[in-house]
């Protein structure tokens, strides 16, 4: 069996694809990516020549305006890719297709996505608290206790909602597995 490169690696993780990426999925993938990559190109060219031009008469708004504006076109950008690969369904999972190391990973996948975000919530917040001098104590700031409440609770439901997601895919593969 042939060993996945990095490149097909962040090609599945990016697009969600389980399984194997067959000739079909990396071509939807492609193409999709393709388009992505021409808004975001254009975006970078002459997103870049709006604020050059205003920021010398309206600095402030351009500091304030110009993130909002690329986050919000990135957003749209990413909400336009997991249309696209749900409408071409690369990312529908097959369970007969996957490997071993694959079906492992499907086990609880509510629970490990939970704790990462979890733990990155739990370190990376007081972190920018400091950062942006809201808070002069790390420390302090990781040991308070609405931050740890906060942080469980905010674990939780993510992890709670991971789970119930993937558990429809996976029904929904089973499901239209039996049908054929």
């Amino acid at each position: 069996m042939k060993k996945e490169t990095l490149t097909e690696k962040l090609i599945k993780r990016t697009y969600g694809i389980s399984g194997p990426l067959d000739e079909h999925k990396r071509r939807e993938a492609d193409r999709i990516g393709n388009q992505v990559f021409i808004v975001l190109f254009y975006l970078m060219i002459f997103g870049n020549l709006i604020p050059f031009v205003l920021a010398y008469k309206y600095p402030q708004i351009v500091a304030i305006g110009y993130p909002l504006v690329v986050f919000g076109i990135s957003m749209m950008a990413a909400l336009y890719v997991v249309s696209q690969t749900k409408k071409t369904g690369i990312t529908a999972i097959d369970p007969e297709m996957l490997s071993q190391k694959e079906s492992k990973q499907l086990y609880f996948p509510g629970l490990k996505a939970g704790l990462i975000y979890g733990m990155g919530m739990f370190f990376g917040i007081p972190l920018l608290n400091v950062l942006t001098d809201d808070s002069k104590d790390y420390l302090g700031s990781l040991l308070n206790t609405g931050h740890f409440v906060s942080t469980i609770l905010a674990t939780f439901f993510f992890g709670v909602t991971i789970q119930i997601i993937v558990s429809l895919r996976i029904q929904k593969a089973k499901k239209d597995q039996e049908d054929d």
